[in-house]
């Protein structure tokens, strides 16, 4: 399932650092599954280091999201030898709302502070090359499609920062549903795939201007998520965001049974 291309120009690289960048969602679950005993391969070889890096939002992580990460996290540091990076930037998501209220882009707001900062942190503190895997593709959206070019990319930033790209998912045609029946083989990583069978969601950010209501309203049916809806009908200047997501407020069917 690996392309092989890619992994010959990755031994050629030789990295001293491979970082996976890892939420604690599907596609980042099922690009560490795919590629974790090769990549555990090539650095008893060369003697690289491996991470996996998970970014905590204050405010908007669910705990849940967190504890299902880190129970993969810590799985893998005991059988792979993965050491496990939890990072948080000191910045909590309900100011940043509240400020500038919901950003779609590429430069929006919540991911040049909470994620942007902690990757260029890691660039500047593990050894060059440096080897970082993620689980995009070009399939996942338009700006994705128009942003990814190849599985294996060489980054190059401002102040002379640089890695490597590595998305192992970028040809690989499978459905969400297919996605979660692969990892359901790997009792490592049912926290996660139970997360998706409760709520339809990873809940890595409980409230993203990308998420469909219909994620939203399954989540919605677990927990009460009208505090939610309370605090953007306070905060958000935008009435397009504030009507997005007004039907957080109303009761479920459940409520409506329950009282009758």
């Amino acid at each position: 399932m690996l392309n092989r291309e890619v992994l010959e120009k990755i031994r050629q690289i030789k990295p001293r650092s491979i970082v996976y960048l890892f939420s604690g969602g599907k596609d980042s679950s099922l690009a560490l599954l795919l590629t974790r005993d090769f990549v555990k391969e090539l650095c008893n070889e060369i003697k690289c280091r491996v991470y996996i890096l998970y970014i905590v939002l204050p405010g908007n992580t669910h705990p849940l999201n967190a504890y299902a990460a880190a129970s993969v996290m810590e799985w893998h540091r005991k059988r792979y030898g993965f050491k496990p990076l939890y990072r948080c930037y000191s910045f909590v998501f309900q100011e940043g709302v509240a400020k500038w209220g919901l950003q779609t882009g590429e430069g929006r707001w919540c991911y040049t502070i909470f994620k942007d900062r902690v990757f260029r942190e890691i660039e500047r503190s593990l050894p060059q090359p440096q080897i970082h895997i993620d689980g995009m593709s070009p399939s996942d959206s338009k700006v994705r499609s128009e942003k990814i070019r190849s599985e294996l990319e060489l980054i190059e930033r401002s102040g002379g920062l640089r890695y490597y790209s590595w998305h192992p998912l970028f040809s690989l045609s499978m459905s969400p549903e297919e996605k979660l029946e692969l990892l359901k083989q790997h009792e490592e990583f049912r926290p996660i795939v139970k997360l998706y069978e409760e709520f339809g969601d990873s809940l890595n950010c409980v409230l993203c201007p990308y998420k469909d209501m219909d994620k939203l309203l399954k989540h919605r049916g677990i927990e009460d998520l009208s505090i939610l809806y309370d605090f953007l009908r306070e905060s958000l200047l935008s009435s397009r965001w504030r009507r997005k997501f007004s039907r957080l407020g109303s009761k479920t069917l459940a409520e409506y049974v329950v009282r009758a």
